[in-house]
């Protein structure tokens, strides 16, 4: 257990493309949460493709929500703010993400018994993460999200049924 928990604080090795991707992740949910007050969300990575993230949002929504999502993502992007890494002591990541009313993040928490819980500031949004992302929202130059379907949280019928809301990311505007 020791192990799996150390890896949980290391940073990943990912390629610039995976790195952007995982980082339009991040900047996705912040664009929720501003959207959506009280969203929750659960796992954001990059995939082969593009990215994901699984959201349990306050509201009932479909993808006709993608197009707003996307437009405050562009106005994150502009902010041009740094991705800001910090690892939190146990009790203080569970206050944190328990007063943010993040009960996904509190449940990995508790399960993988994590001492310590690597996390990514941008902006006013902080997310539970290993990483990497790239150094600042700037440097995402196209992505589009492209559609959402059901998730149950950590694949489980019997738990929340959540939004997985999907997106592609390029290096560069040609080649999106």
């Amino acid at each position: 257990m020791e192990n799996e928990v150390a890896s949980l604080l290391e940073t990943p090795k990912l390629s610039p493309l995976q790195t952007m991707r995982h980082s339009c992740s991040h900047v996705m949910a912040h664009a929720i949460t501003r959207l959506y007050p009280g969203a929750e969300f659960g796992v954001g990575p990059d995939i082969e493709n593009g990215f994901y993230y699984d959201v349990k949002f306050p509201e009932a929504v479909d993808e006709s929500i993608l197009p707003k999502i996307e437009v405050e993502m562009r106005k994150i992007i502009k902010e041009g703010r740094p991705f800001v890494r910090n690892v939190l002591p146990r009790e203080k990541a569970i206050r944190y993400f328990g007063d943010k009313g993040q009960h996904f993040k509190l449940e990995l928490i508790k399960d993988l018994d994590l001492q310590q819980v690597g996390t990514y500031t941008e902006g006013d949004f902080t997310d539970m993460c290993q990483g990497p992302h790239v150094a600042s929202t700037k440097e995402i130059k196209a992505f589009k999200l492209t559609h959402m379907a059901g998730a149950y949280w950590r694949g489980n019928e019997k738990n929340d049924q959540m939004q997985r809301v999907y997106g592609v990311a390029f290096e560069t505007k040609k080649e999106s």
